[in-house]
């Protein structure tokens, strides 16, 4: 099975509901690498301890490239 990427200028995906960021490690026991669309279609994560809401242009410039497969 092939992991989906995206990266700054790849338009939003359709139909995907998470993302793991660049910073991705099977060991972070908290996630701060999950990205959850919302119902707002922003995308919700959290980094250095807060809560973030950020558009798809923003988050694959912040911390991509990002690939599917992000919930746990």
């Amino acid at each position: 099975m092939s992991t989906r990427a995206w990266d700054i200028n790849d338009p939003e995906p359709e139909g995907v509901g998470s993302v793991r960021d660049h910073t991705y490690d099977p060991a972070d026991d908290e996630g701060n690498w999950h990205w959850g669309r919302t119902t707002d279609g922003d995308w919700k994560g959290y980094k250095d301890g807060y809560k973030v809401y950020l558009g798809w242009d923003e988050l694959v410039r912040r911390w991509g490239p990002v690939t599917d497969g992000g919930a746990q």
